[in-house]
């Protein structure tokens, strides 16, 4: 909002003239007068003040009209905004004012703040909260008085657009009469003409770009992702043409016509689109939707969704990142197999429903899909987040549900089900693990299976343990903390318990003595004191107390075990799990079960030529544990 203070000039610091005459002149810009006596006069402008004898209001709608005053019989159609829009339309006040010097140290009754929008249309008026202003039958055409006085000062016409604000005026009025206070502010819509409405320009939006230069959290450009693929859902809008509007004319509270210009007009559609594409149309825009998920392809002048793309890699140089998501339907097909190059180069990161690599994934390149084949290597730091994954040769990260991996060579696996050809050094971590030829340097770590065909090599680890496992940690970590949670609130409530029960034992015998007092009282016919009662109240809330946190105790006894049972449940799949190997052991392959609660470890190391086909864990008494091996398959 504009707002209007107290004015300030240049001089401001100058002494008041001594001498000063008052002065009575008829103006149609008061606010130019006492700027014009301000400089002759070497007078401050702040030093100023005046009074307002009478105006006169007149207006005409034509240039060649004659002025017509404005008055109760014609002042209806300035409320109008035809009337208002009227481009000829003009209106203008003749003022009488007096202008004087302002007494000094003298304070305004009350402090009225004025403050206006952009266009000056609306201009608000907020009078202060006064807790020592005092009713007086002239405060009202004094608070006018000043109001207009502040308009004046602005330039802005009186009385014409103010239709509501002598009713405003009159509540406060009202209201410091019944109390002889204003408690609080009061704001009111002093003047109200006629907002402009701007135009709209037409505009042509490419909603299915929308990502492309697309800022991150701190405002910089990552231009490796510069939109080689645009994926669009079923639904989206990929392309908008807003239709442009013709704005309208306002009048601000000057009177002054407020012209807008003409709309812009500068885009077309040129171009046409396929029967994957709907057109729609309205009175704003028209838009175009994807009647399918893909990719938005521009071929010549025409647009349409496909959903299958090859090309020969991704890098910085070609392509940039690819960003289609996984919920797109586009399945990709990147075409180079040189094992000199990488397919997916360095840094670079895709993600779609769907693809397929033909060659190798370069460093810390990051490939996110419902399914993944790459045929040829992943480096040691690329990842591969997938629900399906087939590599040819596996060094870097691959995470998913099922995973299949010709040959594993030093890289990690976190999924559901692992299968692996050969493996020759690693960490694969699953609830089913399965290796047809296992060598050396093998980390596995299951929850259900780990079963090999061949073993090969030493210095393998076969550990069951669910809580390291996708899907089972998080479960795990969740009710280790419940647990954790509970048996503090438990140690909490059993301190509480025994504080209470030591407050009962010691009130229970004086509470007796004075149950036993207020028996003989009644019997004798009086009264018991209320002193009395109360006391046998205090005492009968402290036991209601006492046996609600008991119940609030075996409550949370209960949840403790609930939670000790979950971690039972999973600690029982421990005792389920197998590790088979269809050939003979070599020595110096660790074996270990991982137990969740009490935290132990058993372990085997085995020799070589042991024949063990199925390895579990056995419960030999309630806490004590041991690893059986057997030399038939128990599957």
């Amino acid at each position: 909002m504009t707002l209007f203070g107290k004015s300030k000039d240049e001089n401001e610091n100058q002494t008041q003239e001594v001498g000063f005459q008052n002065i009575i002149i008829d103006t149609e810009n008061v606010n130019q007068e006492l700027k014009n006596i301000s400089s002759s006069q070497n007078i401050p402008l702040n030093q100023l003040d005046f009074t307002l004898l009478s105006f006169k209001s007149v207006f005409k709608t034509h240039k060649d009209d004659e002025w017509m005053e404005i008055n109760k019989s014609n002042i209806e159609q300035f409320r109008d905004e035809d009337f208002l829009l009227n481009e000829e339309l003009q209106i203008k006040q003749q003022y009488k004012v007096e202008i004087f010097l302002k007494e000094k140290d003298k304070s305004p009754i009350l402090e009225i703040i004025l403050g206006g929008n952009k266009f000056l249309t609306k201009i608000i008026a907020t009078i202060k909260k006064n807790f020592d202003i005092k009713y007086s039958s002239k405060l009202k055409d004094y608070i006018i008085g000043e109001i207009n006085k502040r308009l004046l000062k602005q330039s802005m016409l009186i009385s014409i657009f103010q239709s509501e604000m002598e009713k405003e005026v009159e509540k406060i009025v009202s209201k410091i009469r019944i109390n002889n206070f204003l408690d609080e502010d009061h704001t009111f819509i002093v003047c109200n003409c006629v907002e402009p409405i701007a135009p709209i320009n037409d505009n042509l939006i490419f909603h299915y770009k929308k990502n492309i230069n697309k800022k991150d959290e701190h405002g910089r450009i990552d231009y490796s992702k510069r939109g080689y693929i645009q994926a669009v859902q079923k639904g989206d809008i990929i392309i908008e043409y807003i239709k442009a509007k013709e704005g309208r004319n306002g009048r601000n509270c000057k009177g002054e016509l407020l012209k807008v210009k003409e709309p812009i007009q500068k885009y077309s559609i040129d171009f046409t689109v396929s029967e994957n594409i709907e057109k729609k149309e309205d009175e704003n825009r028209i838009i175009f939707v994807a009647k399918k998920d893909g990719y938005v392809n521009k071929d010549g002048d025409k647009y349409d969704i496909n959903d299958n793309m090859e090309i020969e890699e991704v890098s910085f140089k070609t392509t940039g990142s690819i960003e289609a998501n996984l919920e797109s339907n586009v399945k990709i097909n990147i075409k180079e197999s040189d094992v000199l190059k990488d397919a997916i180069g360095p840094g670079m990161s895709v993600e779609t429903t769907e693809i397929m690599v033909e060659g190798n994934i370069g460093s810390g390149a990051v490939v996110k899909a419902k399914k993944a084949k790459i045929g040829g290597q992943t480096h040691k730091n690329a990842s591969i987040y997938a629900d399906e994954i087939d590599i040819s040769v596996h060094r870097g990260y691959a995470e998913g549900k099922n995973v299949d991996i010709k040959r594993l060579e030093g890289g990690r696996v976190n999924a559901k089900v692992v299968k692996i050809e050969q493996a020759i050094g690693g960490e694969i971590t699953a609830e089913r693990i399965f290796i047809k030829q296992l060598v050396s340097n093998v980390t596995m770590i299951a929850s259900e299976i780990i079963e090999i065909s061949e073993l090969k090599g030493t210095n393998n680890k076969f550990i069951i343990d669910p809580s390291r496992v996708l899907g089972f940690y998080e479960k795990i970590d969740e009710l280790e903390k419940k647990l954790k949670k509970i048996e503090s609130a438990i140690n909490t409530t059993k301190k509480v318990i025994r504080d209470k029960k030591m407050l009962i034992d010691k009130n229970r015998e004086p509470a007796e003595l004075v149950k036993q007092k207020i028996i003989e009282l009644k019997k004798s016919g009086q009264e018991p004191a209320k002193t009395l009662i109360k006391k046998i109240k205090d005492f009968q809330q402290l036991v209601a107390t006492y046996n609600a946190i008991l119940g609030k105790y075996k409550k949370e006894k209960e949840e403790r075990e609930n939670i000790k049972k979950e971690i039972d449940d999973i600690q029982s799949t421990i005792l389920k799990a197998k590790i088979i190997n269809h050939s003979v052991w070599h020595e110096y392959n660790e074996i270990k079960f991982v137990l969740l609660s009490p935290k132990v470890e058993i372990t085997h190391v085995t020799k070589e030529g042991e024949i063990s086909k199925s390895i579990t864990l056995s419960k030999v008494e309630e806490s004590e544990y041991q690893i059986s091996r057997k030399s038939e398959f128990d599957i």
